[in-house]
């Protein structure tokens, strides 16, 4: 079992945090706040832009210097006209940008003067602004998906109303609030604008409304995100898919809390008993080389995930490898396209998952033989049906007996099948605990059942072994290729010992993309031309380096990678990041949301 610092560190954390909550300990720290309530005006106009007021009420406890509101922001979406009230109190406000996200930071003060800060009041903030490129105009419909309030705010709040005005009637229009959880009443308060009230959202949690409404409303799509493509139906169905499984989630039966107990200590005698590993005289504090010569689908099947299974990483590392391996050669990368070249090389002795890319990328070649990624990407239902089909074929090339000389996993399905029992279980006993239990072991059996469901997602998610073992062998090829992975994320040891090569960087950030750490070595790799002052044209001696230095892998990762699978490999805000240039899903694809506090 492999159970690093970091995820010690992070368990630990969880455990903490829940005996802080079970002993209700309670104090009034300088600074705080809560959110008594909230409103918002949404007015879409018929260009497409989307005028916001936000009315946030902050409750300060202590003294603080002001207030934050965070926007994310995707794609091609911008804000504009920004201004800020604070009525009753003086302000001084700072817009801090960024490629994905949008910062008001609004420093509050008693006097016109700006010397006496805000104690222990309540201070209404309301910030204006337009939001460009939000709205959504498909073929065949309009659609507004907005994050009402999104998930950066660590304090809940109690009350929160929202209007959204769209520029024609509701007659033929269709709304749904992902989820409803929290909604006290939504309906159309006149012919164009729909008034929502939500009451106790908690901390860190969104809530999203989304509108169809008919393309026609629009007279101009130059502030929209215009997608070729019809939409009402995909969203329709997955509206339909999303309330059934909130509804399916919210009427879980439960089971007594003692049982909770048990499940937590039925990993810990099965681990004591099939799940340790062997010892190995290995004992490397790193690996500054690529470990061994394998495949980036045979190391994405046995080194980040779940053994001898692939995830969306293993093709994205296998198109850079042929890229390096020069079947392919870039043309440019920039933020509207990354443009490749087919070098037409024999490819009689590729794998069959390898010539499955060339074959499918052939479709797409012009006549100069240059494929355009935004070109694909025009065809998602294509290439996703590909790529499905593609991971069948990769599992293939990935050799049965050499993971078998690896790994035994002949007892890891059992734990496997028992974390999702058992995180099922403790979800039914925490809904029969809210239903039909009373008395003070109620909050004891909650907390114990959250419990149980944390243990087995980190059991799942974090520990790389939980019931199937190495063999000596295997033990020593994951430790070599977790300490690769240690060197290639951590700057310090590459500035100590640094890729002989552009090249070799290159060659590293394929093996980044496998084991799905792309985006750190990418910056690492940044940082280090930075640091060695190298001239930027060094960046063109590798098609990874150019590939990685710029656009593309973000134009591979929305090309390639199916909608809905949540990958952080190539950047994150934090916050809900929206679903700019498609179709978005429910609860989570909106634009809006984000979060806020005090400083």
């Amino acid at each position: 079992m492999n159970f690093n610092n970091s995820r010690m560190k992070l368990f630990i954390s969880v455990i903490l945090l829940l005996m802080f909550l079970i002993t209700s300990l309670s104090f009034a720290a300088t600074g705080s706040y809560s959110l008594p309530d909230a409103k918002e005006s949404i007015v879409v106009l018929d260009d497409a832009t989307t005028v916001v007021t936000d009315e946030i009420t902050y409750s300060i406890s202590g003294t603080v210097n002001g207030v934050t509101k965070i926007i994310p922001l995707s794609g091609q979406q911008s804000i504009t006209n920004i201004s800020v009230e604070t009525p009753g109190y003086y302000n001084t406000l700072e817009v801090e940008n960024s490629s994905n996200q949008i910062t008001f930071k609004v420093w509050l003060y008693k006097d016109e003067q700006k010397t006496q800060k805000v104690s222990d009041e309540d201070v209404k903030v309301i910030y204006h602004y337009n939001f460009i490129k939000g709205v959504k105009i498909y073929n065949d419909i309009a659609e507004l998906q907005y994050m009402s309030w999104g998930n950066g705010w660590n304090q809940p709040i109690n009350s929160l109303t929202t209007d959204i005005q769209i520029p024609g009637t509701n007659k033929e229009t269709e709304y749904w609030n992902n989820p409803d959880t929290y909604v006290e009443s939504s309906s159309w308060a006149n012919d164009n604008t729909l008034t929502t009230t939500y009451k106790n959202i908690p901390a860190e949690t969104t809530a999203e409304q989304r509108i169809l409404m008919p393309k026609s409303y629009f007279k101009s799509t130059e502030n929209a995100d215009v997608i070729n493509k019809d939409a009402k139906a995909q969203i329709e169905q997955d509206q339909l898919k999303y309330q059934s499984e909130v509804a399916f989630n919210n009427n879980l039966p439960l089971i007594p809390a003692i049982l909770s107990v048990l499940l937590m200590i039925l990993p810990v005698g099965m681990f004591l008993k099939w799940g340790r590993n062997p010892k190995i005289s290995y004992n490397a504090d790193y690996e500054s080389q690529i470990p061994t010569d394998d495949s980036p689908v045979f190391i994405n099947a046995m080194i980040p995930g779940i053994i001898e299974e692939l995830n969306e990483n293993a093709f994205t590392a296998t198109l850079l490898d042929l890229i390096d391996r020069k079947y392919y050669k870039m043309v440019i990368s920039n933020e509207e396209d990354t443009i490749i070249r087919c070098l037409n090389k024999e490819t009689s002795n590729l794998k069959l998952h390898e010539s499955d890319i060339i074959e499918f990328l052939k479709r797409f070649e012009n006549e100069k033989q240059q494929i355009s990624l935004k070109s694909i990407g025009e065809d998602s239902y294509t290439v996703q049906k590909f790529v499905h089909a593609w991971k069948i074929d990769a599992m293939r090339d990935v050799p049965v007996t050499k993971v078998s000389q690896y790994y035994n996993k002949s007892r890891e399905n059992l734990m496997s099948g028992y974390n999702i029992l058992a995180i099922f279980l403790a979800v039914v006993f925490i809904f029969g605990l809210l239903m039909f239990a009373k008395g003070p072991l109620v909050f004891v059996g909650i907390i114990l059942s959250i419990l149980v469901i944390i243990e087995q997602i980190v059991i799942f998610l974090f520990i790389d072994t939980p019931l199937g073992t190495w063999t000596p062998e295997g033990k020593e090829f994951h430790d070599r290729w977790k300490n690769f992975e240690k060197y290639i994320k951590d700057f310090s040891l590459i500035k100590e010992h640094p890729p002989a090569s552009i090249q070799v960087w290159g060659k590293f950030l394929v093996y980044a993309t496998a084991l799905g750490c792309a985006d750190e070595v990418s910056k690492n790799m940044k940082k280090y031309i930075e640091f060695k002052n190298l001239p930027e044209n060094i960046i063109y001696d590798s098609d990874i380096v150019y590939l990685g230095y710029f656009w593309g892998f973000h134009h591979i990762r929305t090309t390639f990678i199916p909608m809905g699978i949540n990958n952080t490999d190539f950047g994150n805000s934090g916050f809900d990041t929206g679903s700019f240039g498609d179709i978005g899903g429910p609860g989570s694809g909106g634009f809006g949301g984000g979060g806020g506090g005090v400083f």
